[in-house]
């Protein structure tokens, strides 16, 4: 699939490997709508002024959701590409973890991706050419992780939803990509567990690289059958 002039939403935009992705995609000429609650950085958008178009919103918001795919419609008239990818983590046990804590990341980790793939699936589906939907989920969503219990329900949750939509999202001719990063250098970590093992944390520009290679090999003008349904990628010294 190609990147240069495609149009493409991604949520979780500001931070992390969803601001790595969000450059590298602009660096490959794709135009990139960047939804996120801060804002992207100011060097960025001096950098990329016609391509990079911000859109402030919460994913918990289905009228956010809405109103960014609205703009894109009316702006650009097709989407080649949404990365689920806006998401927030609370590493507790779960006889310890608060009901505010648990229904804020429901609420983002599983709402969020529902609002996303919900609000732009049609404009998806009318849109000529290939077209992929990517889930950002993680390692925790089919690994057991100590202190991570409603994490990890609602990363494997979503890599469930995306599993049951690749299966309707076929017949549309809509590909979709799951992703399951392990552990990564991002701002979800606390300082106490970047001090003890960030050294061995992937880097979040590493992830986008792959992920935006394997996104280039599929469904190419001289294959357009193949294509890499889910990627598993991990530390090389294992689970952290």
């Amino acid at each position: 699939m190609q990147i240069s002039t495609s149009v493409i939403l991604i949520t979780g935009a500001s931070s992390g490997i969803g601001l790595s992705l969000t450059r590298q995609l602009l660096e490959k000429g794709g135009i990139v709508y960047a939804f996120s609650r801060r804002g992207m950085p100011d060097e960025l958008k001096a950098e990329f002024p016609d391509r990079l178009l911000e859109f402030k919103g919460d994913v918990t918001s289905y009228q956010d959701m809405h109103n960014c795919v609205s703009m894109i419609e009316q702006k650009q008239g097709a989407l080649h590409f949404v990365i689920a990818n806006a998401g927030i983590a609370h590493f507790e046990d779960l006889a310890d973890t608060q009901p505010d804590l648990a229904a804020s990341m429901i609420n983002t980790n599983i709402m969020g991706v529902y609002h996303t793939i919900h609000c732009s699936y049609a404009l998806l589906k009318k849109t000529n050419g290939p077209r992929c939907v990517i889930g950002i989920h993680s390692i925790a969503a089919t690994t057991i992780f100590e202190g991570a219990s409603l994490y990890s329900a609602t990363k494997a949750g979503t890599l469930a939803m995306f599993r049951s939509f690749r299966e309707e999202a076929r017949k549309d001719g809509i590909s979709v990509l799951d992703v399951l990063p392990g552990a990564t250098h991002t701002g979800i970590w606390t300082k106490d567990m970047l001090d003890e093992s960030g050294n061995d944390m992937m880097q979040s520009d590493s992830i986008a690289n792959i992920i935006i290679s394997s996104l280039e090999q599929g469904r190419t003008t001289t294959d357009s059958i193949t294509h890499i349904d889910e990627l598993v990628i991990r530390p090389w010294k294992g689970n952290l």
